[in-house]
């Protein structure tokens, strides 16, 4: 049996359980893409974005196995797992990633090949 600070322990860990779950339930269902706002040219770098668009191109980059693939006329650069895409030029693609700007040209990046799906 349970002392009585042990009951509020136990009740006050049972609450914050569900304070969590129910902020983690809310995010989800009232901020679709983890907050993710359409893409343009001119939003400032380390903005998370959703991009839809035709893969245009694909190139693999010299070294490091990255992917820079252009959705649209959009640069995107997928670091390091190029061998787990299976995209080919003409697929409709949806993607979520970060803006920032290389060699004065604004592009995405995406922290995982998993943030790019065919649709």
């Amino acid at each position: 049996m349970l002392t009585q600070p042990e009951r509020r322990a136990v009740l006050l860990l049972a609450g914050v359980v569900l304070l969590l779950l129910a902020f983690h339930l809310g995010t989800t269902l009232f901020v679709p893409d983890g907050g993710a706002v359409a893409y343009s040219a001119d939003l400032a770098d380390g903005v998370l974005v959703k991009h839809t668009g035709t893969v245009l191109d694909l190139t693999f980059t010299k070294t490091g196995g990255h992917l820079i693939v252009n959705v649209s006329g959009t640069d995107v650069f997928v670091p390091g797992g190029a061998s787990k895409l299976t995209l080919l030029v003409g697929d409709q693609v949806t993607l979520r990633g970060i803006t920032e700007t290389y060699s004065g040209k604004k592009e995405i990046i995406v922290n995982d090949p998993s943030d790019i799906a065919k649709i």
